[in-house]
């Protein structure tokens, strides 16, 4: 009999550490970005809008897109105190050359991640799109938790 209660002892102590895990697991995750218009690393021609999406809804405090070292282009960006999970923003007519978004939002659970991602504009690029953002990708930058 004690062999059995020692069992279901074991298995209700193995089911709370689980079940603690996992929510841990969710606790602790942080916002990351699922996918932009242009994407990253994406040759495009000509793109008409900027687009993130993340996998919450998150709080943006900067968005920038700079051509080349140091030329910020400015396209409208506000931050904002109310949660979206979609950004949109319609793009000024693009240099050509390399351009790269850096981003900073505040997810759900209160932190402050910020990231970036770039693409470059071409003649001979392909038309901008909607593309996924893999993560834990050695190529992707990586995500910055504060």
């Amino acid at each position: 009999m004690q062999l059995n209660s020692w069992v279901k002892s074991l298995l209700m102590t193995i089911g709370v550490v689980a079940a603690a895990a996992a929510f841990s697991a969710t606790a602790l995750a942080h916002s990351v970005l699922s996918s932009s218009m242009p994407g990253d690393k994406a040759t495009v021609t000509a793109p008409e809008k900027l687009e993130l999406t993340f996998n919450e809804p998150v709080r943006v405090l900067r968005l920038t897109v700079v051509h080349g070292a140091a030329h910020q282009i400015e396209f409208g960006f506000t931050p904002s105190t109310e949660p979206t999970q979609t950004l949109s923003y319609e793009l000024p007519v693009m240099m050509m050359g390399a351009h790269t978004v850096n981003w900073t939002v505040i997810g759900s659970d209160g932190h402050t991640v910020n990231g970036t991602f770039g693409f470059t504009v071409s003649a001979e690029g392909a038309p901008a799109h909607q593309m996924m953002h893999s993560h834990g990708n050695s190529a992707e930058t990586p995500h910055q938790h504060h």
